[in-house]
């Protein structure tokens, strides 16, 4: 609503309802079961996205602190995201850390306005079918990532699906056992306590599992399993201070040089932006299912948005709310966003003690973790269901598919919505109708002996919109001979828009042309508000506005005797 708060943040709507001690004791209990559960989430998307693995982590606890002190949800889960892995990987690869800490600030900014301008609404309007394409491409992308820890091979980033894959068959020689079977194992493990202890963190036990078993066999050391440590080196112990990140520039640069990055690194922030809208309000939207709550969308991304402008001052990926770790957090018994702030809390606490520790991780387990995040998105249980309703929703699925894997992120959802919105246009039109009635009847019109001679009635049904509008361009060619009046009935109209407005602009010029009247009857509420607002009722004449058909039909009888009584007064040669 229009008169409703911009910003409500919603840790201060659950303060103000009431905030009890059981509240509390369910919130840290939850917290620490999802900081467990993203503590090896977190390591890995930051693996796959090109960068150190603390990088994950920091993300995580500030990411997760931020989002749930700041956004609208009040069981959200916020941190590094799957979906970010592909834009991220690009990002770092093509303009380095700093240019996708840069692209971070200005993906916060560009959140900040949709949350400003009441436009979180708008980010849910994109196509379901648009959203489990891309969704199932990032998927796939990730899943790319992981073939080459998982058999052991070199690792290299790259923007293409297609050249990670040439790369991989290049050096498919070099390929060991050992890391598939640790991998293999991992997912499995993660699968089958996800199946019969679902509420157990699972990749967790699976993770240390593949940990100490490398260490007890002495996989690391004999160089069997390449670790966190032989590919990172050392996991810092805290938070790192704030610091600008290096953007990239030139030692003496000026203005001139910092827009030109900014340009640089525009499409990278809004393909940032767009798809952390998305998985942010999807994810809010699952847990306002789960938990029978309902989320402010535009606090949301004010949360958001303020808090992607922060991380990148600490080394950060971009963060987002993620659907796993909410619905985790729901099902542990979160209850108000504390449960959030108590997640990035436990991480920290973990990486302050446990860091040592972490350095001992397989490669090859953090790859049988994202393989498993990678089923959780793929979403292929709704690929069947959307190929049958076939049409245009059968059509967009492997196009965003498609786009997504081989070309990129950002085309597959702008050309996914706009091929959306012409599908749209093209079902609106088809459900915009005219019909004709004339007192003659002639080929195209329904007899109407009840309507005067010369008398014409076209009845519009369905929205009067751009796609409809040839519709009544195509009236002009339908009119009779000698047309005296003609009466379009809108009483089946919802709105008339600037394109329509200007049809009958064009119709009202053609029939004035011809020495008939233009009448327009049925007008109600909203059609007659239109018609005032493109300036028609001006032109028509607000005599020539009824608001019943049967007002029209009556002036329209006027009319015709008026021009019998003239016929007949003029004397034939």
């Amino acid at each position: 609503m229009a008169n409703d708060p911009l910003y409500r943040p919603a840790l201060l709507r659950c303060l103000r309802a009431g905030y009890t001690r059981k509240d509390l004791l369910a919130d840290v209990l939850a917290g620490l079961l999802v900081g467990v559960v993203a503590l090896p989430l977190s390591i890995g998307l930051a693996i796959a996205s090109g960068v150190g693995p603390e990088q994950g982590l920091y993300a995580a606890i500030l990411g997760g602190v931020l989002i749930s002190l700041l956004g609208g949800s009040r069981v959200q889960i916020g941190g590094p995201a799957g979906a970010f892995v592909g834009l991220c990987a690009a990002g770092a690869a093509q303009f380095g850390v700093g240019g996708l800490a840069l692209a971070c600030f200005m993906a916060g900014a560009l959140m900040l306005l949709l949350g400003l301008f009441r436009l979180g609404k708008a980010i849910t309007f994109i196509p379901i079918p648009v959203v489990i394409g891309f969704t199932t491409g990032i998927a796939v992308i990730i899943a790319s990532t992981q073939i080459a820890p998982m058999l052991g091979l070199p690792d290299k980033s790259f923007s293409h699906i297609q050249d990670r894959i040439a790369h991989l068959w290049a050096h498919r020689a070099e390929a060991s056992w050992m890391p598939a079977v640790v991998c293999l194992g991992t997912l499995a493990a993660i699968l089958a306590i996800k199946r019969w202890r679902p509420v157990m963190p699972g990749a967790l036990i699976a993770v240390v599992a593949a940990t100490l078993t490398s260490v007890v066999l002495g996989l690391e050391s004999s160089g069997q399993l390449r670790t966190i440590g032989t590919a990172f080196g050392d996991i810092p112990h805290g938070l790192p201070a704030p610091h600008l990140p290096d953007l990239g520039l030139p030692a003496e640069w000026g203005a001139g040089d910092l827009m030109h990055r900014i340009q640089e690194l525009s499409g990278l922030a809004l393909a940032i932006a767009l798809l952390g809208s998305i998985e942010s309000l999807l994810s809010a939207v699952v847990a306002d299912g789960l938990s029978g709550d309902r989320h402010d969308s535009n606090s949301e991304l004010i949360g958001q948005g303020i808090a992607n402008l922060i991380v990148p001052f600490f080394a950060c990926l971009p963060v987002t709310g993620v659907i796993a770790r909410t619905s985790t957090n729901i099902r542990a018994g979160g209850r108000t966003p504390v449960a959030g702030i108590v997640h990035g809390v436990a991480i920290l606490l973990i990486m302050l003690v446990a860091a040592p520790l972490v350095v001992h991780i397989p490669m090859a387990a953090l790859a049988g973790v994202l393989l498993s995040v990678c089923w959780g998105m793929a979403e292929l249980r709704h690929w069947p269901h959307i190929l049958r309703a076939g049409r245009s929703d059968g059509f967009l699925l492997p196009v965003a598919f498609g786009l997504t894997v081989l070309v990129d992120l950002t085309w597959a959802v702008t050309i996914g919505v706009l091929l959306a919105m012409f599908f749209f246009v093209r079902r609106m039109s088809e459900a915009t109708q005219i019909d004709r009635r004339a007192a003659d009847s002639g080929s195209e019109a329904e007899a109407a002996p009840d309507l005067p001679k010369g008398v014409e009635v076209y009845d519009v049904r369905g929205p009067f919109f751009f796609g409809a509008a040839t519709l009544i361009r195509d009236i002009d060619s339908q009119m009779g001979v000698e047309p005296r009046a003609l009466i379009l009935r809108l009483r089946n109209v919802p709105f008339i828009d600037a394109t329509a407005a200007f049809s009958l602009r064009e119709l009202h010029a053609s029939c004035r042309k011809r020495g008939a009247e233009l009448l327009l009857a049925d007008c109600h509420t909203r059609p007659l508000a239109d018609l005032d607002r493109h300036g028609l009722l001006e032109l028509v004449g607000e005599e020539r506005v009824f608001g019943s058909y049967e007002s029209a039909l009556g002036y329209a009888a006027g009319i015709s005797q008026e021009f019998s009584a003239l016929r007949q007064a003029v004397p034939r040669h």
